[in-house]
């Protein structure tokens, strides 16, 4: 599947970063995002607060007390993705995000499949993060308020609203995710500090090795490791908004660094928080109660449900939104090249966005969310979602590390190091090749068994497709390369 392709300033169409952009009512709105807000896109589409509340449960019951250092193998896994990340987004500041930084570098078949590949988190985590908290949503309405509200309408009404900010402009939304990330940021700050200055029993750091994981090693490096990955994904949601980012050379590759720092610290503080605050010896019951954090929440701040539902619902929201922000632009790039119908890359000539691609991704994550829900319930399906868009973005970061190296040997050889373009990607391969390994075996019991056959079926479909593609429209695959990147 590797296209041969020609160094990009050889490409029709290419240009420099200083060649200028002819205004075009139908173009993304550029320059609409700054530094800070596209470093909240990508905090708010890895959902820190859904990410603890939904994710730490199955962390601890692998990991037990050695919580921690499954997050902060996961935070080292994530910062070598990020570095390969970050020297594509240097040089292709472009709305394709892996779609087009894999075209340039292994050829535009390897783009399209990557493209493929990439929807299969970006088209399921809208819907993953929403259905938990519909039907946590549900049951408090039935418990609270004595109404009977099936959660397929909290499900329909959060994506529907999500759909409708991402189709009505790209700085509303902006505005929307930083509120809602400093919201979920804060509360869990605040949750933490109150957590280790109130512990259940003196804290004892030795209690945090490897020997005290409920499963041990295999238990930290296996579905631990699985869940910390789990966490960070989204963190590079700003790179499919470098179409719309203000000096998108410099502000993107920097969010995405900063946005990965900012939340591992979270993650690592909370571990301990959560493991001293609920009690070492205690914590073989933290999986078994249904909701454990507002258990925390309720002992140290008196007001847990209410607080750690709030937070849910914003991080919830916040994810979903981030994740049409980004994925829209992935589908918009696709269309406008004509590997998918034309129209699905159309750009609104009021509200500069992407707005039938954006339309797309919040009907099909709606579908998907009510069909997971209804197949498996509301816990169990988030489960078999979460673990299924897991496997697709191991995949992609894979792909991604590949595809490095290979881009600046052609590309950039002035530009080669090595350590950074060479070491560094292969060791994150190695890592996530593990990580992916250990979503398959040992084989999880029903219904987790069903992610892995999942992604089986995604990649031998999108292995047709491109090859579909490559038989009957040529053009299509090699239009990615004659963009202009700006």
């Amino acid at each position: 599947m590797s296209d041969e392709a020609p160094p990009p300033s050889q490409l029709p169409g290419f240009r420099g970063p200083a060649a200028a952009t002819e205004p075009d009512e139908a173009q993304l709105r550029r320059g609409a995002l700054g530094l800070r807000a596209v470093i909240f896109q990508n905090m708010t589409n890895m959902a820190p607060a859904a990410a603890i509340v939904y994710d730490f449960p199955g962390q601890i019951a692998a990991a037990g007390a050695a919580l921690w250092l499954s997050n902060a193998i996961s935070l080292i896994a994530v910062l070598l993705i990020a570095s390969s990340i970050i020297q594509f987004a240097r040089h292709l500041p472009h709305a394709g995000g892996y779609y087009t930084y894999l075209s340039r570098s292994l050829g535009p078949s390897t783009g399209a499949f990557a493209g493929w590949v990439y929807f299969l988190y970006a088209l399921i985590l809208p819907g993953e993060v929403t259905l938990i908290w519909a039907g946590i949503a549900s049951d408090l309405c039935s418990t609270y308020l004595h109404l009977s509200i099936h959660w397929i309408v909290f499900e329909a009404v959060m994506l529907g609203l999500v759909t409708y900010l991402a189709y009505t402009g790209v700085q509303r939304s902006a505005r929307v995710v930083l509120v809602a990330g400093l919201a979920e940021i804060a509360v869990f700050t605040a949750l933490a500090i109150a957590l280790l200055v109130k512990p259940t029993g003196p804290i004892h750091f030795g209690d945090l090795g490897p020997s005290h994981a409920l499963g041990g090693w295999s238990g930290i490096l296996g579905f631990g490791l699985v869940y910390g990955i789990l966490n960070f994904v989204g963190f590079e949601s700003a790179a499919p908004m470098a179409e719309e980012t203000d000096d998108p050379r410099r502000n993107v590759p920097r969010s995405v660094l900063y946005s990965v720092l900012i939340l591992g610290t979270l993650y690592l503080v909370m571990s301990l928080a959560t493991v001293f605050g609920w009690g070492v010896p205690n914590l073989e019951k933290f999986a078994s109660d249904p909701n454990p954090f507002d258990t925390l929440a309720n002992r140290v701040l008196g007001i847990g449900t209410l607080l750690v539902f709030l937070a849910a619902t914003n991080s919830s929201f916040g994810c979903a939104l981030a994740t049409i922000n980004q994925g829209s632009r992935v589908l918009m790039s696709m269309g406008r090249n004509g590997l998918l119908p034309s129209r699905v890359g159309a750009v609104h000539t009021t509200y500069r966005t992407p707005h039938l691609a954006a339309s797309t991704l919040g009907a099909v994550a709606l579908v998907i969310a009510v069909a997971a829900g209804l197949g498996w319930g509301t816990v169990n399906g988030f489960f078999v979602l979460a673990a299924t868009l897991t496997d697709g973005a191991l995949l992609i970061y894979i792909l991604g590390n590949v595809g490095l190296p290979v881009f600046f040997r052609r590309h950039v050889p002035g530009g080669f190091k090595p350590l950074v373009h060479v070491v560094l990607p292969a060791i994150a391969v190695l890592l996530l090749g593990y990580v992916f390994y250990r979503t398959f075996w040992p084989i999880p019991a029903y219904p987790l068994n069903l992610p892995g056959y999942f992604a089986i079926a995604w990649v031998v479909v999108g292995l047709v497709l491109v090859g579909y593609a490559r038989r009957s429209r040529p053009q299509a695959l090699q239009s990615v390369l004659q963009e202009e990147i700006g």
